[in-house]
């Protein structure tokens, strides 16, 4: 009997953003809060001993902030891929973050997707809708399958309302059946899907913010 192999999404919804701090970007694009900053360094060091094949985020600072966060204990500093296909629900059409050059202020290993995942060349895509995000999200989740191939382990960084369609794309979730989950609500929250060669799909565990016991001792951490 052939072993069974698996590939695993660990998804993590942004750590708290300043939503009155946009500086030079886009009335959307938010920098992270100081507890935020707390939030992605708890990210650090929750994944400091786990190996991603691949890590990928949403452009908008605040991803990137927290996708920086959740690697900056890891022995080797991976390269963050941006992927605009995968950017908030709300975000205005045509908008997908700062530049590279920019956001390697905050991380200096970045790079954009180099493959258009769904939408026109241009990616000036409807970034409003909720069915075009569930779409987006359905590509994005066969993009990586596709690219990464059984046998790896991913990290993607996106936002609450996308991350909700991300998780009922990942395993084909009815819309009924979506009240049966916590989805990504809490900032800096991790989700685990998991994909294994004989066709199943699971979601191993959702919104967990365990990471977050020392902000919140008294709180009871979803696990």
């Amino acid at each position: 009997m052939a072993e069974v192999e698996k590939f695993e999404i660990f998804h993590i919804r942004h750590a708290e953003p300043d939503n009155g701090n946009v500086g030079d970007r886009n009335a959307c694009d938010h920098c992270l809060s100081p507890l935020g900053e707390q939030q992605a360094a708890l990210l650090g060091e929750r994944f400091k001993n786990i190996h991603f094949d691949a890590v990928f985020s949403s452009p908008l600072l605040r991803c990137v902030q927290t996708a920086a966060g959740a690697v900056s204990q890891m022995k080797e500093k991976p390269t963050i891929e941006l992927i605009p296909e995968i950017i908030e629900r709300n975000t205005p059409v045509g908008y997908h973050g700062q530049s590279v050059e920019y956001l390697s202020k905050y991380y200096d290993k970045l790079r954009l997707c180099p493959d258009i995942i769904w939408g026109p060349e241009d990616r000036q895509f409807d970034s409003l809708s909720k069915q075009g995000a569930l779409d987006r999200a359905r590509a994005v989740h066969l993009y990586l399958r596709e690219r990464m191939g059984f046998g790896k382990r991913v990290l993607v960084c996106s936002h609450a309302m996308f991350g909700n369609n991300f998780l009922q794309a990942g395993v084909g979730l009815l819309e009924e059946e979506r009240t049966q989950f916590i989805l990504t609500l809490y900032h800096s929250s991790v989700t685990k899907i998991k994909y294994t060669s004989d066709g199943r799909e699971r979601i191993s565990f959702s919104n967990d913010i365990s990471h977050l016991r020392p902000l919140l001792p008294d709180y009871e951490c979803i696990v």
